[in-house]
């Protein structure tokens, strides 16, 4: 099971918000159930932050949050316990299908793409982003999709570049931008879309 975060941090306190970040990592260790845990900065807007954790279980994210960040075991409705700023939690499974390659340290680029599938369009939708995956499976060199665990609608994928050099090279698809050619599911013919909402964030490693 994997949770995937978003932060919005606070004017004036990103330097010091990373660096409890990077302190309390310590913390999330195998012992409590912790398989894979890593952070990306975006680019354009450095305040915001975006995570992923594997846990062994839902059960050991709820440990964790009651133990560790001081939160109810069921946090999913608790953003307000992080302050006043925006938060953002989803509980996810991972697509293994659509995976390609897999993290790396050395990766300059991270995008991470959040998308909400429209349900009148889904099998449509589905079957347009799974064809263009293996269209360009050779081409990309680390890509993960994790859908909501109480909404399969709601997904937030990963695609990491170990430059971008190489990422600026590959990314114009005629009209289309590379994660935008794969997962809005525009059609040439029409324009239209096979999906709800769609945002992305150009990010980089945050490496603890």
């Amino acid at each position: 099971m994997f949770s995937i975060c978003t932060a919005y941090i606070e004017d004036g306190k990103l330097e010091e918000t990373i660096k409890q970040y990077a302190e309390s990592e310590k913390k999330f260790t195998e012992e409590i159930g912790v398989l894979f845990r890593k952070f990306f900065q975006c680019q354009i807007q450095p305040h915001i932050i975006w995570s992923i954790t594997e846990w062994e279980s839902e059960k050991a994210h709820h440990d964790a949050a009651q133990s560790i960040m001081g939160v109810r075991r069921d946090d999913r409705f608790a953003a307000i316990a992080f302050g006043p700023e925006p938060y953002f939690e989803i509980f996810c499974n991972e697509d293994e299908s659509l995976t390609i390659g897999k993290f790396s340290e050395k990766f300059q680029i991270v995008i991470v793409i959040h998308g909400l599938i429209s349900e009148k369009a889904k099998e449509k939708y589905l079957e347009i982003r799974k064809e263009r995956i293996r269209e360009y499976r050779a081409q990309l060199q680390w890509l993960s999709v994790f859908y909501n665990t109480y909404n399969s609608n709601e997904f937030v994928a990963f695609m990491g570049f170990n430059s971008e050099e190489y990422f600026n090279k590959i990314r114009k698809i005629d009209d289309y931008f590379l994660e935008e050619y794969l997962f809005t599911g525009l059609r040439n013919t029409l324009g239209m879309s096979y999906i709800a909402n769609y945002n992305q964030f150009i990010c980089k490693p945050i490496l603890f």
